[in-house]
């Protein structure tokens, strides 16, 4: 039972019973009508009213009037879930620009674009008009992200650098929770707690808040959207399933969601889960609880008391949900484990039984029984060995070995394969460098855990009787088999063996992996702390994502008037050596020369001579100069942190390979 609880809870198989686990107690909840919050929709019949085009840019006189409306009606804020991207009739423009300065508490919306690329998936964030900005200074990403059932569940944080629009509408609004400036507090995951199925929050079609008594808006927030009825074209889709419309095949329009969001957090009463350890502890105990205990009593005792455990779980959930905002995927625990537990003890007591009764009609024999025969079990093909111990892992077979330990692919107690490295205490030169690697692997251990492009490292021990210390890490891609390890064959996938490989990649596709990169050193940065060894090499693939790998030599950001020792490899190291972040970005544009030229770093900076016939060789040219002002000899013109160069990157990927929208 406890095998089976953990299953349902580790693997993918099981997410389907931790989506039940949120969505029930949510349909059960207690609904509130929020006072605070009206809706205006622009739906298909206020078009028709203001003979109109369904679309943002045809309503923008409109919102002109509409906001000159809600301030003369005493409106507290006006938040736009409108995409206000571009230029559209001047004399409405204008006219929108006025109306912004005279409401100076509006919030409009930023795009999100995906990007196409077949291996990894990263979006654009598209800016309102910067006519808009200059006037309306408060924008927030408007999204939402589905799970994989298509429902929505979470709140969206928004980007490392761009936060999401309720939560730039709370903060205008000063929610408590906005005061903290940490980014990780804006970035940290919360459920959405829904108010009720549909009304909870007032909504008018667009045409009809100008005929509103007076008064009506005073003090409320006012967000501004659509309401879809028939698709059009190549649009979005801005209507969604919550809880409470999964069941009906209904779909709630993206505006209600994003102001539940927006009263989540200005109310402070989002939902969290309950932490990964202590969910594992609950399955563990329920497998322990009910898989032995059942087992001691008759199967009619054992359905009362295996119902009686569904109840109490159950109950619990709720009344965890409903006051203290806290879930957990109690139905892999009430709606399978325990009743498996009973039907695993009915069947032991059935062959308890039937033994019983063969050993009643048996004499005892004194006949032994023929030994059985020994089973051989072949190791691992070519299986080299170690005497490293791994708790609640098998070291299968050696991926890699260094100047100071060994790389292993290792399969856990549960099947999962992880990759451990091995650091050993007689390979460093003295007992203190071996403590201080130790001390960076602990620092950096929860940093990695944090970020998407950093691997993560899932645990770390250490053994000083037999000298040496050990860190857990997620397995990368296989350099064929991809997400499907096959151990007898396996060998992570890094971008130099890809370059190996190709020679080089496509411009685009080297501009999105960078991007990808740029963002995990910034937030690695943003710790203090540097990697000091980026190269083709250090960078793995996991489910087709790039991450920063082999964190061996990560310290703390050199401070003023200090020296570091020159490690790293030659030809990736800046000139004036590693300790600083713009060293890290010298040794990433290395890495972009390397995969878009097609040449050794050694080499740079010469262009290939087939240049000119490349495709896309306009945009290669562009990523040459974005490439040169990362190498620059000189630190003071070089990129003075990642997320400057990931602003130039990103605005090549708009230019060059934004798709089109037709």
């Amino acid at each position: 039972m406890l095998l089976i609880g953990l299953c349902l809870w580790l693997f993918p198989f099981g997410q389907g019973l931790e989506y039940l686990s949120y969505d029930l107690p949510s349909v059960f909840s207690t609904h509130f009508v929020s006072d605070e919050v009206v809706l205006v929709q622009m739906d298909e019949v206020s078009s028709t009213q203001l003979k109109l085009h369904l679309g943002a840019i045809s309503f923008r006189p409109w919102h002109a009037r509409l906001l000159d409306h809600l301030k003369a009606d005493g409106c507290k804020m006006v938040v736009f879930d409108v995409f206000m991207k571009g230029s559209g009739a001047e004399d409405g423009d204008k006219e929108l620009v006025r109306a912004f300065q005279n409401h100076d508490r509006v919030v409009l919306a930023a795009d999100r674009i995906p990007v196409a690329h077949p291996q990894m998936r990263s979006y654009t964030i598209v800016p309102p008009w910067s006519n808009f900005v200059a006037v309306a200074t408060n924008w927030g990403v408007a999204a939402v992200d589905p799970d994989t059932d298509g429902v929505i569940r979470r709140h969206y944080p928004g980007t490392d650098l761009d936060p999401s629009l309720p939560w730039a509408a709370a903060k205008l609004a000063q929610a408590p929770i906005t005061e903290d400036e940490d980014p990780k507090v804006r970035l940290q995951e919360r459920w959405l707690r829904y108010y009720g199925r549909k009304g909870t929050i007032p909504s008018l079609s667009y045409h009809m808040a100008f005929d509103q008594a007076p008064g009506y808006f005073r003090g409320k927030v006012v967000f501004i959207g659509g309401k879809p009825i028939t698709p059009h074209g190549q649009d979005e889709p801005d209507e969604f399933q919550t809880p409470y419309t999964r069941w009906d095949g209904q779909y709630t329009p993206g505006v209600e969601i994003l102001a539940t969001m927006f009263l989540n957090l200005l109310h402070g009463d989002w939902l969290l889960r309950l932490s990964e350890g202590k969910e594992l502890l609950l399955v563990v105990m329920a497998g322990l609880v009910f898989g032995f205990g059942l087992n001691l009593v008759r199967p009619l005792v054992g359905a009362a008391w295996a119902l009686l455990g569904m109840f109490v779980v159950t109950a619990v959930a709720f009344w965890l949900f409903w006051y203290w905002r806290i879930w957990f995927s109690w139905v892999v625990i009430a709606g399978l484990q325990i009743p498996a537990a009973w039907l695993c003890a009915v069947v032991a007591h059935t062959i308890r039984t039937d033994r019983e009764k063969k050993e009643l009609e048996v004499k005892l024999s004194t006949r032994s029984s023929p030994a059985p025969r020994s089973v051989i079990v072949e190791p691992l093909a070519q299986r080299p060995q170690t005497s490293a111990v791994i708790p609640d892992h098998e070291l299968l077979r050696c991926v890699g070995r260094g100047a100071y330990g060994e790389v292993w692919l290792a399969r856990s107690i549960i099947g999962s394969y992880h990759v451990v490295k091995i650091m050993y205490q007689a390979d460093f030169s003295t007992p203190d460098s071996y403590a201080r690697e130790f001390t960076g692997i602990q620092k950096y251990m929860p940093i990695s855990l944090k970020h998407s492009g950093l691997v993560h490292i899932l645990h770390i021990g250490r053994n000083d009787e037999s000298g040496y210390y050990y860190c857990i890490m997620e397995a990368g891609d296989d350099e064929d088999a991809g997400p499907n390890i096959k151990p007898e064959s396996y060998s992570p996938k890094t971008l130099a063996k890809d370059l190996r490989k190709r020679r080089k990649i496509p411009v685009d596709e080297c501009v999105s992996l960078t991007l990808v990169l740029t963002e995990a050193l910034q937030f690695l940065h943003q710790q203090n702390l540097i990697h000091r060894d980026i190269k083709p090499s250090n960078i793995i693939f996991v489910n087709g994502v790039p991450k920063l790998a082999d964190i061996g030599l990560v310290t703390d950001i050199l401070g003023p008037g200090k020296e570091m020792s020159r490690v790293g490899t030659d030809g990736y190291i800046a000139p004036e050596g590693p300790g600083t972040a713009a060293s890290d970005i010298y040794s990433l544009g290395k890495v972009m020369y390397e995969a878009s030229m097609g040449r050794d770093r050694l080499q740079f900076p010469e262009l290939p001579t087939s240049l000119a016939d490349r495709t896309n060789s306009t945009a290669l040219l562009r990523l040459n100069a974005i490439i040169l002002k990362a190498c620059d000899e000189d630190v003071r013109q070089r990129y003075q942190s990642a997320a400057e160069l990931h602003g130039d990157l990103l605005e090549m990927q708009r230019r060059f390979f934004s798709p089109r929208k037709t």
